[in-house]
């Protein structure tokens, strides 16, 4: 039972629609005696509603009762069938700026308060109508910006990423209960050896708990957008290239080696995908404290990003070697660009490059563009995109994916739990000893899906909402 904090039983208000100049502006009215106090602005609906019934009429200022705020059509929802499983009521208001917020504050004037940032999604958790999981998929699906984001989102509000959640918890309980019986017979004198079905089991649940950990990397993608860095050396186009790339001018570009100092990021789109964007500070030696902290920016940014954009001087003579240090790092997620092929007039620059990057083993993912005329840019992005497409997970990407940090967080710990309870079953340890670790794994499972109030994680996961939802 999720206990209720000060003001959960209080009438909450807030627009749920964004400010600003439209048709219609959507208020949302929510709690207990929620109707009565309405109906106090709309007597035009009867002291008790068919829930899910809109109602059209005008409002009334009950401050002048003669005057009239806004006609709007009103909606109710009754207890235990509305999104808050509270009495709620959405007011469909004119748009604009002046009549939501009149009607809003005539709403707060007679008593309700204005909503706290994701008060309603959080009272729907509070009432059972959805679990910790289902909550955080509401913010998913309001801020997704790509259709895999909004897919994505949708499933997890289904409750298909909580049922992954509560199978592990299945099992975890599972292999307790062999375990707890394995203490009731010891008290009577009995030794019952744990089963190999038991390790199994534990096997099986430990590689499933992997792979929900491993889909982190794509569900964040998925979300958060592809992260992509543009490494090289000064003054190898990085940041032409960024600026063509988006289309507009957002990195310095000068002939002065050394200009990009600090990591810039710029956010496009391609094809439904969100792309990322870090333009970064030139590898070289340099004496510049500013610059060599840029360049310690730069290695952190390819490290941490899905895709790294190597920049190649064509018209530079060090560019083979450049090329042949960067391959023998052995990142995979490394794609070539041969950059100033507009330069190359007798295309002796790119033939030779073709040639290295067929040598080296790279040449399906090495491209060749000019970022001044923008040659070749449609050729890689579209290559960047089929990078992303076939590193998912499975190739198809039809599996539910994690796509929160704090349940990474909590899978780790359920697995840290499960690995030392499997260590201690091999070495046919006490049975108290493993029921004490599938018990911590089982909390951790109750804590991810809110089954357990804790209140830094409840607060941690709707701060981020916006009012009105």
């Amino acid at each position: 039972m999720i206990p209720l904090r000060a003001g959960d039983q209080d009438v909450i208000a807030a627009l749920s629609t964004a400010p600003g100049i439209g048709a219609i502006a959507v208020l949302r009215v929510s709690g207990p005696q929620c109707w009565a106090l309405i109906r106090k602005l709309a007597p035009f609906i009867p002291e008790k509603p068919e829930s899910h019934r809109a109602y059209f009429g005008r409002l009334m200022d009950p401050s002048s009762p003669s005057d009239v705020l806004d006609e709007v059509l009103l909606t109710t929802f009754a207890e235990g069938r509305s999104f808050t499983g509270e009495e709620s009521a959405e007011i469909s208001t004119h748009g604009g700026v002046d009549l939501p917020e009149r009607v809003l504050q005539a709403i707060l004037g007679l008593g309700a308060r204005l909503a706290h940032p994701g008060e309603f999604t959080y009272r729907a958790f509070v009432n059972g109508r959805m679990d910790l999981v289902q909550a955080e998929a509401v913010l998913e699906a309001i801020e997704s910006r790509s259709r895999e984001a909004s897919k994505m989102a949708l499933r997890h509000l289904k409750g298909e990423l909580s049922g992954q959640y509560q199978k592990i918890e299945d099992t975890l309980l599972w292999m307790g209960a062999h375990i707890e019986a394995a203490i009731d017979f010891s008290s009577e004198g009995i030794e019952l050896k744990p089963s190999t079905e038991l390790l199994s089991r534990g096997q099986q649940l430990r590689d499933q708990l992997q792979l929900l950990i491993d889909s982190y990397q794509q569900g964040r993608v998925v979300t958060q957008g592809l992260r992509i860095a543009l490494v090289g050396a000064p003054n190898a186009g990085k940041s032409s290239l960024l600026n063509a790339l988006v289309g507009e001018d957002r990195a310095i570009v000068t002939p002065e080696a050394g200009t990009t100092r600090d990591l810039i990021e710029v956010e496009s789109r391609f094809r439904g995908l969100d792309l990322r964007w870090m333009d970064t500070a030139g590898l070289r030696d340099s004496q510049s404290v500013a610059e060599q902290l840029g360049i310690e920016k730069s290695l952190k940014a390819r490290e941490e990003a899905d895709f790294v954009l190597v920049i190649l001087d064509l018209a530079s003579p060090d560019w083979r070697s450049r090329l042949g240090d960067f391959v023998r790092s052995g990142r995979s997620r490394e794609i070539y660009v041969f950059n100033k092929v507009d330069l190359d007039q007798r295309g002796e620059w790119t033939a030779a490059s073709e040639a290295e990057a067929e040598a080296l083993g790279v040449a399906d993912r090495s491209y060749w563009i000019s970022a001044a005329s923008k040659q070749g840019l449609d050729q890689l992005l579209v290559g960047i995109e089929q990078a992303y497409r076939r590193s998912l997970r499975g190739g198809a990407g039809d599996d539910v994916l994690v796509t929160q940090a704090r349940h990474v967080e909590s899978l780790e710990r359920i697995q840290e739990a499960l690995r030392k309870a499997l260590v201690l079953i091999e070495k046919e340890a006490s049975p108290e000893l493993v029921a004490f670790e599938l018990k911590a794994g089982v909390q951790e499972v109750h804590r991810l899906l809110g089954k357990e109030f804790h209140e830094q994680v409840i607060d941690r996961v709707f701060k981020e909402f916006c009012l009105g939802k």
